[in-house]
């Protein structure tokens, strides 16, 4: 097989890439209270303005619809993206502790431990709430540098 660029790979958002091997993921400023708390705020009202839709869509026996939109939408958009709607908003996106892409499971691990009861509160008095440190993952500014 070459060594050399595949042609029928996705093309990548310009933070992607950035090497980060060998980076120990201090590079990247964190993202404020402020920002984390808009974030908090704006994913609520996107999935719940997409649950409402599903129920329009499916009818209220389609109770399960809107269930797993909810619980799914953190899965598919960071999986995919590195980023909610509200990360692309406040310009923040997640990233492992080492600088690198969240791997899947940190982030199925992160959007579980987000229904863990009081999980917003965890923020309290830590810059990093429970779906951050169990996941082993930073919610970052965009771009590395930027301060």
């Amino acid at each position: 097989m070459s060594e050399g660029p595949n042609p029928f790979e996705p093309p990548r958002a310009e933070w992607e890439k950035v090497e980060t091997r060998g980076f120990s993921g201090d590079e990247f400023v964190d993202a404020g209270q402020g920002a984390r708390f808009a974030n908090f705020l704006i994913d609520m009202v996107v999935r719940t303005g997409m649950a409402v839709g599903a129920i329009g869509m499916f009818g209220e026996d389609a109770v399960f619809a809107p269930l797993l939109l909810l619980v799914g939408y953190y899965i598919v958009f960071e999986a995919l993206f590195a980023r909610t709607p509200a990360k692309w908003i406040t310009r923040t996106r997640v990233i492992a502790l080492d600088g690198s892409r969240p791997r899947f499971l940190q982030i199925v691990g992160r959007s579980f431990a987000r229904y863990v009861p009081f999980e917003p509160f965890s923020f309290l008095g830590n810059p990093r709430g429970w779906h951050d440190r169990w996941s082993n993952t930073r919610v970052v500014k965009d771009r590395p540098g930027i301060g």
